[in-house]
């Protein structure tokens, strides 16, 4: 459960950044929870001159309702990262409100995808957007502008926290090893899974998953 908020200094974030950009080579950056427009511009700022794969994961609420900023604020801050070029990975939820669509509102992802790459200018993966309670379907565009879906077998597990940040970030890295979008995704999924079938057995309601390389 999410008790409490903290926003961070803009001068804090921006020098924090420039130090891990000095500091090391980056090959791929996550972007994760954005809290205001104001740590956009500076994410966007510091990052328009990389040419490595940037992955962004727009958090909107967490697992447990704890939304994170209100609905216009949201949809600015991930129009300032679209400049970046990057690879959204929203949830069915996420996807419809950066696209201006009632969650209630049952559309095919295909046209979600579509929607969603004519008006970021992005690439994007809608992750488990399909009708099926048995497998996870995600969608997106290949390497060949081709709308494709991703399907898994889902697990029966209570440690899934964690499960999309695990996926950004495994696809930001794949992608800087020089696999395709396509493959990317697949064993970025596949990565995932295992995280799900290794998580420790803490017995809480929603625990974490177990990383392992």
């Amino acid at each position: 459960k999410v008790h409490k908020l903290i926003k961070l200094p803009n001068e804090f974030l921006e020098s924090q950044i420039k130090t891990v950009i000095n500091e090391y080579p980056i090959d791929c950056v996550k972007v994760g929870l954005l809290n205001n427009i104001n740590q956009a511009k500076i994410i966007s700022k510091l990052l328009k001159k990389k040419k490595i794969p940037i992955v962004v994961d727009p958090i909107y609420q967490s697992t447990t309702k704890k939304v994170f900023n209100k609905i216009n604020s949201y949809k600015a801050i991930y129009k300032i990262i679209a400049k970046l070029n990057p690879v959204f990975t929203p949830n069915l939820n996420e996807a419809k409100i950066l696209l201006n669509i009632n969650n209630n509102l049952k559309i095919n992802p295909e046209l979600l995808v579509k929607d969603f790459l004519n008006l970021y200018k992005s690439n994007v993966i809608i992750t488990n957007s399909g009708s099926s309670e048995n497998t996870c379907e995600d969608y997106f565009i290949d390497e060949k502008k081709n709308i494709k879906k991703y399907s898994i077998k889902k697990i029966k597990s209570n440690n899934t926290h964690g499960s999309g940040c695990t996926f950004s970030t495994s696809l930001a890295i794949f992608l800087s090893r020089g696999f395709s979008f396509s493959k990317s995704i697949q064993l970025s999924k596949k990565y995932t899974l295992s995280c799900i079938r290794n998580a420790p057995e803490f017995n809480l309601n929603y625990g974490p998953l177990g990383h392992s390389l």
